[in-house]
């Protein structure tokens, strides 16, 4: 479960997320909607521990992401679909989130398989296509 109480983010004088609220269930798919300029990723970046809120709180499975057991084994999240090193294969590329998360490595070629990218996990990303690198970032 995600719950988001009264969440606000501010930047100086720029106001981001102003008192935003929501709870997305377990065993529901949930949207997350708006124009550019929203704070939609702000909101994640919050919800993910990676800044810190003005005011209001987000937590994941009731806590916040940080203080979760193994966070990257529990909580999957794709801020951009190019958040890889161009130079690595795809398949490197998870070998190395892999590692970091404790997570068997050989996870990493069911994912590839599962994204369809087992074809093209030993080329470098950079050569990905967007979808490609799409497909790459939910495998990770």
């Amino acid at each position: 479960m995600v719950e988001v109480r009264g969440l606000t983010k501010r930047y100086g004088r720029v106001l981001a997320v102003d008192d935003l609220s929501f709870r997305a269930e377990p065993g529901r798919v949930t949207g997350f909607l708006g124009p550019n300029g929203a704070g939609k990723t702000t909101t994640l970046r919050v919800l993910l521990g990676l800044l810190r809120p003005t005011s209001g709180s987000a937590t994941v499975l009731g806590r916040p992401y940080a203080e979760l057991d193994q966070p990257a084994r529990r909580v999957g999240a794709v801020l951009e679909a190019n958040a890889f090193h161009p130079g690595r294969s795809g398949r490197n590329h998870l070998r190395t989130l892999a590692s970091a998360a404790a997570i068997a490595e050989s996870r990493v070629d069911e994912m590839l398989a599962l994204v369809d990218l087992a074809g093209a996990a030993g080329r470098r990303a950079k050569g990905y296509s967007l979808g490609m690198k799409q497909r790459l970032a939910l495998a990770g």
